[in-house]
């Protein structure tokens, strides 16, 4: 198989459901938004690239023109990242070379995992490329840029309000992605945006934004919190996702320490018949209370 123009099927499931279903409840933005699929049957290929395979030799395959299928490159490459310490020594080495495939990679596949390793290095030495994937014209590299700057280390300097358009984009999901970048690291001048997005008609958008504001403790989120806590199974969401859902907001509620959320809080540990949930929201409340 050879790279192509023309952009394939989605390789990483995103949107409404994906971003919900974080197992990763301590942080907001979501390792969850670049979960990969752990065998992907597409285009024929069903077999992966050895686990043994260091992430030199990722690169390298990466850089080889005569190896063919380089998105399988990347997408092992991303998951290498994603397990594994990369020494800091050899992070500019990393981001050097992968810049240099994400340029000149016509696939947007290759590109897609590519960001999807950058952003699991969350070093700064990666934005003129995140920077220049922001633009790409898959939606999907748009998306994981997003997720990638969202989970960069707090208090990075990089050009947040540059992500304002993304709040008015056509994909759910990318206006998902960047209410949870910028909530994240509470970006002052696009809280707004993330106020306005409490009116979205994706819910996920809605929830997500909900969430995001507990880390400005903005009292317009509150209406939506008691809604997601009161949340219970339906076709839109299984159980799984109801209680991540509700995790989610009590991990920020705590992480904030936002005491006029105690008498919310409380409701749950009160009237929430899913014990992992009243255990959590019993712990935010001992927290609240101190």
């Amino acid at each position: 198989m050879t790279e192509v123009e023309k952009e394939p099927k989605k390789l990483i499931l995103k949107g409404d459901k994906k971003l919900l279903e974080n197992p990763f409840v301590g942080s907001l933005i979501v390792p969850i938004a670049i979960v990969l699929v752990g065998a992907l049957i597409i285009f024929g290929v069903t077999k992966m690239l050895s686990t043994e395979s260091s992430y030199k030799d990722h690169v390298r395959e990466l850089q080889s023109k005569a190896f063919g299928n380089k998105w399988i490159a990347a997408y092992e490459l991303s998951k290498k990242i994603g397990s594994s310490q990369i020494p800091d020594e050899d992070i500019p080495w990393l981001v050097e070379n992968l810049s240099d495939v994400y340029s000149n990679s016509p696939d947007p596949r290759t590109r897609d995992f590519v960001v999807v390793a950058l952003g699991g290095l969350r070093s700064e030495l990666a934005f003129p490329v995140l920077e220049m994937a922001l633009k790409d014209k898959s939606s999907d590299v748009r998306f994981h840029t997003l997720v990638a700057l969202g989970n960069m280390p707090q208090g990075v300097a990089f050009n947040w309000e540059s992500l304002k358009p993304y709040f008015t984009d056509e994909d759910h999901a990318i206006r998902q992605a960047v209410v949870l970048a910028v909530g994240t690291h509470k970006v002052k001048a696009l809280e707004g945006s993330v106020v306005g997005s409490l009116r979205d008609e994706s819910i996920a958008v809605r929830y997500s934004a909900a969430t995001a504001l507990i880390y400005y403790e903005n009292d317009a989120s509150i209406q939506t919190i008691k809604q997601i806590l009161e949340t219970g199974v339906s076709s839109v969401f299984d159980v799984n996702q109801v209680t991540n859902l509700k995790l989610n907001i009590l991990n920020a509620i705590e992480k904030m320490k936002w005491k006029k959320m105690t008498t919310v809080v409380q409701s749950v540990v009160d009237g929430n018949n899913n014990p992992k949930v009243t255990t959590k929201a019993q712990q935010v409340l001992n927290e609240l209370k101190n």
